[in-house]
């Protein structure tokens, strides 16, 4: 029986029971219109012309927000495709997670994308709001937006039932949560002869990370120097750009971030013992704070800002507070959809942590959320970060990287003389923290991309006529197949560890010495599945001492910002053997941390990430397919398998 119920509010419920009044209160108003089945994209064409629908605002399950006059509406539950249309509660624009009893409250409404603004900003004031900021993303996929301060909690009510409104919550709180790791993401281990990525001139060059973090950085230190130029800018040959516009601070987190991610001394030029995983890469900084009123960029704001000066990497050493998919989630899976070239990366929440859980942006769908190890010779123990899964039932976090025992750039207050300072973070030297293992993750991010755009793949050595731009489910997409089972902790996959430990060694295949093969399929969106359609291709087998594993990553279009059920599309991965043995995506037996042989399994219908690890597999032909199982409009996708 199909599930019609609808995940917004505090309990699903199914809209076709709720009465449709006689007439409206407004002209306008928050409409929830729910189809029979998934549309396809002549359904989505003729929807759109007919009723000037906009369909961007999902909310499982079949439904999408829009805001429709009356007429509309009634025209609309008479269309055969449409099963109801009702006008959505207020109520249910007001977020669960606005707290109890506390007053004033900072609070953020999210706006539908025909609203007008200024008459918003003045229904606001009218109900005593203050402190009123609105803010327009549209132009980059985003949404329109109005902070402001309430002290009155009794007009909450009156706030949600603003025509124009499409949620209101509070603002986030936000927290800020080296050679060996470096060594350790490559190879696995630590010591000599254990960076083979590097060993192959692959340090970062040509790629662009953009790091969002607490204040900014000090251009003093050798680590982001340029003698030639005092100022970040295009022509600086370390931080493009530094944007600080609300916090123009040096901190010491922000440093010790961008030094793990990209560090390297002129003098030193790629031999500094505390150099970062990407040294050779280049920097686009901005400022945590400019999310927060005056500025108040959101998450998909600050996220454009990197792309316009040619960041394709986005890395958050931070997440906020409230365990659920709000704004910054959102934010962040738009932009992810809208620019399927970049791939964002985000810290899980510290063990220590104040909240429940994991928080935005890393618990959005498309963001790769990092927990972390202990530095080497532990690197396969638990180090820090909160254990998933998400509200929703999601796996996060998706993996871990090295956290603990690092090395980084340090800070010199009032230096106005160049300085070389490193050492461990002078808080707390023997902590292990996200903050750390995320920049470690964004570095390796930069090899893989590097790896795709010189055209190594498929030959495993550097060639101009197969240079290609990876998507950025691809470069998720070998970050999660290059993990290894965390020795440390019990069960894989798990809560804990995601899918394991970086070791970029068992993915990237390099000519001399070539042990494991690569096979990688990166499908764009314009090319991808539709509903109930499938695609399938051979790997074959020729040893069945090495392990085969194959990853299967999406970026799924974001949900509505109500939504409690974030998942829109949903993608099936199936294998089977020379014989004819079915493997099925994340059906696996989690104390041997193999998927499990031959068994129906029930599919996955949450995480968009998929996955098969056989340990000793068949040899011979095996075939691999992917299938739209449910599917808007059309889906790509990336597969990387590897095996031997």
């Amino acid at each position: 029986m199909t599930d019609f119920r609808v995940w917004i509010g505090p309990e699903p419920f199914d809209p076709a029971e709720v009465r449709v009044p006689e007439a409206l209160a407004s002209a306008t108003r928050a409409t929830l219109v729910q189809f029979r089945a998934s549309l396809n994209e002549p359904d989505v064409a003729r929807l759109k012309a007919a009723y000037g629908v906009r369909l961007d605002r999902f909310v499982p399950n079949f439904s999408f927000l829009e805001r429709l006059d009356d007429e509309t509406a009634a025209r609309l539950r008479a269309d055969f495709l449409v099963r109801t249309s009702v006008p959505l509660d207020p109520a249910l624009k007001l977020a669960s997670w606005i707290p109890a009893g506390a007053t004033p409250l900072d609070l953020i409404a999210t706006l539908f994308d025909d609203a007008d603004s200024a008459a918003v900003g003045a229904a606001l004031s009218a109900l005593g709001a203050r402190n009123v900021v609105l803010t327009d993303n549209r132009a980059f996929g985003g949404s329109q937006y109005a902070d402001f301060t309430l002290d009155d909690r009794a007009k909450l009510p009156l706030v949600a039932a603003i025509d124009e409104v499409v949620l209101v919550e509070p603002v986030p709180e936000r927290e800020v949560t080296d050679v060996p790791a470096a060594q350790v993401f490559q190879s696995g281990v630590a010591g000599l002869n254990t960076t083979p990525i590097w060993d192959h001139e692959l340090h970062g060059e040509g790629q662009i990370i953009g790091l969002i973090d607490k204040g900014h950085l000090d251009l003093n230190h050798c680590f982001f120097n340029d003698p030639d130029h005092a100022n970040a800018g295009e022509n600086h040959r370390k931080v493009l750009g530094m944007f600080d516009q609300n916090f123009p601070d040096v901190t010491e987190h922000f440093m010790f971030v961008a030094g793990i991610l990209a560090g390297n001394s002129l003098d030193k030029n790629g031999t500094h013992e505390h150099r970062g995983g990407a040294w050779a890469a280049k920097l686009v900084c901005r400022s945590l704070d400019d999310l927060f009123p005056p500025i108040g960029l959101k998450m998909e704001g600050i996220l454009q800002r990197g792309k316009e000066l040619g960041a394709a990497i986005h890395t958050n050493s931070w997440g906020g507070v409230i365990p659920l998919y709000n704004t910054d989630a959102v934010g962040a899976d738009k932009f992810s959809f809208e620019n399927e070239e970049h791939v964002v990366i985000a810290a899980a929440a510290n063990t220590t942590d104040r909240g429940t859980g994991n928080g935005a942006p890393g618990i959005a769908k498309n963001v790769l959320c990092v927990a972390a190890s202990q530095g080497p010779p532990d690197q396969m123990k638990f180090g820090s970060g909160k254990p998933g899964p998400t509200a929703d039932g999601r796996r996060k976090p998706d993996l871990m990287a090295v956290g603990n025992g690092i090395q980084s750039a340090s800070l010199k207050r009032n230096s106005t003389a160049l300085y070389c300072d490193t050492g461990p973070y002078f808080k707390n030297p023997e902590l292990a923290a996200t903050s750390w293992a995320t920049p470690n993750a964004a570095a390796a991010a930069a090899l893989v991309r590097q790896y795709f755009v010189e055209g190594w793949y498929p030959h495993g050595e550097k060639r101009a006529d197969r240079r290609m731009t990876p998507s950025g489910a691809l470069i998720r997409a070998v970050l999660l197949n290059s993990t290894t089972n965390m020795t440390g902790i019990a069960g894989y996959p798990s809560d804990v560890e995601g899918w394991g430990q970086i070791q970029l060694d068992r993915t990237l295949v390099f000519k001399e010495g070539r042990r494991r093969r690569l096979l990688v399929n990166d499908v764009r969106n314009s090319a991808g599945l539709t509903l109930h359609t499938s695609t399938s291709q051979r790997f074959f087998v020729g040893d069945d001492h090495e392990q085969l594993k194959i990853t299967l990553v999406w970026t799924d279009p974001p949900a509505a910002e109500s939504a409690t059920q974030p998942t829109k599309n949903v993608l099936k991965l199936e294998a089977r053997d020379a014989l004819g043995i079915r493997y099925l995506g994340n059906d696996f037996d989690t104390t041997a941390g193999v998927s499990r042989e031959g068994a129906p399994g029930t599919p996955d219908l949450l995480n968009n990430v998929q996955m098969i690890v056989v340990d000793r597999p068949f040899t011979g032909p095996w075939t691999i397919t992917v299938s739209g199982t449910v599917v808007f409009g059309k889906q790509g996708y990336a597969l990387v398998v590897t095996g031997a």
